[in-house]
């Protein structure tokens, strides 16, 4: 073998490797997006059905508290009140109890940990 066939086979292997690394990449991101979108549809499914769920227990709630109180405005009104109550709270916790979970999730599917791509 002289000089141009190594120089030659070089090439072919080098542009073996870029084109197995763009495989690589474009298998490891569709995962990614997998995971990625499947918790996004499990959570939303998991979200309308709890809100379906939420409301005809506070309707419930309602018209319970109204039944007792002897008004049904009355169940209706603390029940708008119980809600706006708790809207408050969620929204002052909002970056402990969404952002900081979403963040966590997502850094931990984009950005690698070099301890676990060493191991075999």
């Amino acid at each position: 073998m002289n000089y141009s066939d190594n120089l030659q086979s070089l090439w072919k292997e080098a542009k073996n490797y870029l084109e197995l690394q763009k495989q690589y990449l474009a298998l490891d991101t569709a995962e990614k997006l997998s995971v990625l979108l499947s918790a996004v549809a499990t959570a939303a499914v998991c979200l309308m059905l709890g809100m379906v769920a939420l409301f005809f227990l506070l309707f419930a709630l309602a018209a319970w508290l109204g039944h007792i109180a002897g008004n049904p405005m009355f169940g209706y009104l603390a029940m708008g009140i119980l809600l706006l109550l708790v809207m408050v709270i969620f929204y002052a916790g909002r970056k402990r109890w969404i952002i900081q979970p979403l963040t966590r999730l997502v850094a931990s599917l984009f950005i690698h940990d070099e301890e676990e791509e060493q191991q075999p």
